[in-house]
């Protein structure tokens, strides 16, 4: 079943989560970026030493959401939020946590605020996190339970949400 795209619905196989992950992130991106230009905070210049530990925290990041993505296309299972899971994915980064995307994604954030020493862009990981948090995640968690039942409680007994 396709998602109807004036009504924002999402198939009842699926989560239903219509507001894409990868689109909040790009926003709260943005939207620190245009507060730091706007409303720019005393003068904060990273230190060298902040600015690589930033990039590196950007990076493993970025590497955690990828190696939780990549798991999901090798296997065929649909990433985005309004289809269906085809299966249940408890390996690879998904052994150390149930949102490894999630996690990636907010310590991608938070690494780019880090980086360019920048309070908004790091203040940004808080509304991310409610998004997760408080929109998505249970969504999510409650399709799946539906969807794969006792195999998804032991999954969830086992693994952390986040970390």
């Amino acid at each position: 079943m396709a998602t109807d795209p004036n009504t924002k619905q999402a198939p009842a196989d699926s989560p239903g989560v219509v507001v894409m992950p990868p689109a909040v992130f790009l926003a709260a991106l943005l939207g620190g970026g245009a507060l730091e230009y706007l409303l720019p905070p005393e003068a904060l210049h990273a230190p060298r030493a902040l600015c690589v530990a930033g990039i590196a925290v950007a990076v493993a990041g970025f590497a955690f959401m990828m190696w939780g993505h990549g798991r999901f296309r090798k296997l065929g299972v649909n990433v985005v939020t309004v289809r269906p899971a085809s299966r249940l994915v408890t390996d690879g980064a998904h052994r150390l946590s149930r949102n490894p995307m999630y996690v990636g994604l907010l310590t991608l954030l938070a690494g780019i605020g880090l980086a360019t020493a920048s309070v908004w862009l790091g203040g940004m990981v808080v509304p991310l996190l409610a998004y997760f948090r408080f929109y998505v995640i249970p969504r999510e968690e409650a399709y799946l339970d539906r969807r794969f039942g006792p195999e998804y409680a032991d999954y969830r007994r086992q693994v952390r949400r986040w970390l």
